[in-house]
C-alpha cells in the first residue's frame, strides 16, 4: 500500500526507466536482441531505495522496420522529507515520511526506415498505486549529405491522473513536449548534436504529500506551528537547450562523450548540467567508460524553507491559485555531482554483460534549507544483451 508515495518517486522511476533505455548501447548490427538490466538505487541512511528490472525486446519486422518492447519493473521502499523544517524534538533532521509503492510501465517503439526519412512511433503506459500515465511521442529524422547532417524533430504526449489520499478528488495533469535539432558529422572524428526543446504542463502539478509549515497566532502572542499542502501554479512551460560533442581518439584507442544542458521554466528555475564520459577500449572485448556529471540549479521563485518570513497566508480552498508556496528540497538553489565507472564486456558475438556503479551527491545552496534534506546514494546497475 502506496500511502505516502510522491511525485519524487515517481519522477525519479520515469527518469531511471529513460535513463536505463538511453544508457544502452545500440546494437552495431539489424539483428533481434533481448536486453536486461537491474538497477539499485540506495539513498545514504536508509533514506529511498529503488530497485527496477528493466527487458527490452528488439524484433526486426523487415522492410526497414523495427519494434521494441520496453518493460519495467520497480519498487520504492524508505523516507523523504515531508517538507517541514526542522523541528525542536530532532534538530539534526527534517521531518520524513514513509513510503511503499510499486510501478509497472510498458513502453511499445515502432521505428521505421524509408530512404534518407525516419519515423518513430511510441506508446506508453505506466500505472502504480495512486498515479496513472499514459502518452504517445513521434519523432522525424531526416539525412541530408550524404547522411553527414540529421535533421530531427519531435513532439510527446503524457496524460496522467493522481489520485492520492490527500486529495479531495482525483486530479489529472497533461504535458506537450517539442524539441527539433540536428546531428552533424564535423570529421571522420567528431560527431555534433544540438536539441531545443519547449514543454508545456497544465493541471494539478504539485506533490500532494508535500507540506509548509507557517507559524499562526492562535492568541495574542501564542504562535502554533501548523503544515499546509503545498501550492504551485496549475501551468508550467519550460525551455531546454542540449549540446553533445562525440569526439574519437585513434591513438588513445578511445573516445570521449561531452555535453551540456541548459534548462529554464518559468517557475524561475534555470539549470546548468556538464557531462563527460571517456570510452576506454580495454580490449577486443572489454570497454571501461568512467562519467562526471555536474548539475547546477537556481531556486524556484515560489519555494521557502517555512513561510514565517513571508506575509503568506496559506487558505486551504485555493491550491492552483496564487500565492504559490512549496517547500520540496528538489526546488531550491542546489546542486549534485555524479561520477562512477561502468564495465561493458563482449563475451561473444551475441552476448554481452555490463556492470556500472555511480555515485549521486546533492547538497544545498541558499544557506537556509537544512542539509538533512539533501540526500546522497550509490546506483548499482547490472545487466547484458542477447543478439539472436
Amino acid at each position: 500500500m502506496a500511502a505516502t508515495s510522491s511525485i519524487k518517486t515517481r519522477l525519479f522511476s520515469l527518469l531511471l526507466a529513460l535513463y536505463l533505455i538511453s544508457s544502452t548501447p545500440k546494437p552495431i548490427r539489424a539483428e533481434d536482441a533481448i536486453t536486461y538490466k537491474y538497477e539499485d538505487y540506495q539513498e545514504d541512511n536508509d533514506r529511498i531505495r529503488v530497485q527496477a528490472h528493466y527487458v527490452k525486446v528488439d524484433k526486426d519486422l523487415g522492410i526497414n522496420t523495427t519494434l521494441s518492447v520496453i518493460g519495467l519493473v520497480d519498487t520504492i521502499t524508505g523516507s523523504t522529507p515531508t517538507g517541514a523544517p526542522i523541528q525542536d524534538d530532532d534538530p539534526n533532521q527534517v521531518p520524513l515520511g514513509n513510503l511503499v509503492d510499486k510501478r509497472e510501465s510498458i513502453v511499445v517503439d515502432l521505428d521505421h526506415k524509408k530512404g534518407d526519412h525516419t519515423f518513430i512511433f511510441e506508446l506508453s503506459h505506466s500505472d502504480e498505486s495512486d498515479y496513472l500515465s499514459q502518452g504517445g511521442a513521434f519523432t522525424y529524422k531526416r539525412g541530408l549529405n550524404k547522411n553527414n547532417t540529421t535533421l530531427q524533430f519531435g513532439y510527446s504526449l503524457l496524460d496522467d491522473e493522481l489520485t492520492a489520499v490527500t486529495l479531495r478528488d482525483p486530479e489529472t495533469k497533461t504535458s506537450h513536449d517539442f524539441f527539433a535539432g540536428f546531428t552533424q558529422v564535423m570529421d571522420p572524428a567528431t560527431v555534433i548534436t544540438t536539441n531545443l526543446g519547449y514543454g508545456k504542463e497544465t493541471g494539478y502539478l504539485a506533490d500532494p504529500y508535500k507540506s509548509v509549515q507557517k507559524s499562526v497566532e492562535i492568541l495574542p502572542d501564542f504562535f502554533l506551528p501548523i503544515l499546509f499542502r503545498e501550492n504551485r501554479p496549475r501551468a508550467r512551460e519550460k525551455w531546454i537547450l542540449q549540446t553533445e560533442v562525440l569526439h574519437d581518439i585513434q591513438n588513445l584507442n578511445a573516445s570521449v562523450q561531452a555535453s551540456y544542458r541548459y534548462f529554464s521554466d518559468d517557475a524561475g528555475i534555470d539549470s546548468h548540467t556538464w557531462s563527460i564520459e571517456w570510452y576506454q577500449k580495454l580490449s577486443e572485448k572489454l570497454i571501461l567508460r568512467p562519467v562526471f556529471r555536474y548539475y547546477r540549479q537556481s531556486a524556484a521563485n515560489f519555494y521557502h524553507y517555512d513561510l514565517d518570513q513571508t506575509n503568506i497566508i496559506p487558505d486551504r480552498d485555493t491550491i492552483g491559485t496564487a500565492p504559490y508556496y512549496s517547500s520540496d528540497h528538489r526546488l531550491s538553489k542546489l546542486e549534485t555531482v555524479t561520477y562512477g565507472a561502468k564495465l561493458v564486456w563482449f563475451i561473444t558475438d551475441e552476448w554481452e554483460l555490463n556492470l556500472k556503479f555511480n555515485r549521486y551527491e546533492m547538497s544545498g545552496r541558499d544557506g537556509i534549507t537544512h542539509p538533512s534534506a539533501y540526500s546522497d546514494a550509490d546506483v548499482l546497475t547490472v545487466g547484458g544483451r542477447w543478439w539472436f
